[in-house]
């Protein structure tokens, strides 16, 4: 009976691991209102977060308004000029990055450099620019060198001296008759 019951046991052990693995390879499905209730769920949160984000934007317009409100004819127009130079001095620095840029990648690509690597030389200032484009090329070169000295470098082959066997004759012996 002991054997029997060892038995059952083992039986049931191996019936349990199975139902087990069973269900961890069971994927798990959803119905339509599960899939509702959790899309519900992501969008109020979404609509939550942008609401906040509205109205944190509005929150500040309107302090910003009233503090215009609170300022003098000639405190107002000195604000908008701040605002108006700011804006000017934001635009023209875009500006020049873009031709920058563009007069960035001209040079590296003549210098057979990858124009991929622009964005890390150019500069607002030109001469920055180029300054970065020399440096770059300097690393660059060095870099390309360095390389291909490793994948150059191995071990010089040995010349082997050849002895004098005189059994060997040479073209000129033999046509010439020399022993």
């Amino acid at each position: 009976m002991d054997e029997a019951q060892k038995a059952a046991a083992e039986a049931e052990a191996l019936k349990a691991k199975a139902d087990a693995d069973a269900k961890k390879n069971d994927p798990k499905t959803f119905t339509q209102e599960d899939f509702d209730k959790q899309l519900s769920k992501t969008l109020a949160d979404k609509e939550a977060k942008l609401e906040k984000k509205l109205s944190d934007k509005f929150d500040k317009e309107m302090s910003e308004r009233e503090r215009l409100a609170k300022l003098s004819a000639e405190e107002k127009e000195s604000e908008v000029n701040k605002k108006r130079d700011a804006d000017s001095a934001d635009r023209e620095r875009g500006i020049t990055l873009r031709e920058n840029r563009a007069d960035a990648r001209e040079v590296l690509q003549s210098k057979n450099i990858s124009s991929e690597l622009v964005d890390f030389v150019v500069d607002v200032d030109k001469d920055k620019t180029n300054e970065n484009i020399v440096n770059l090329e300097k690393a660059f070169l060095k870099a390309v060198e360095t390389g291909v000295s490793e994948r150059l470098k191995g071990k010089t082959p040995e010349t082997k001296k050849t002895e004098s066997n005189p059994a060997h004759k040479s073209t000129a012996d033999l046509l010439y008759g020399r022993k």
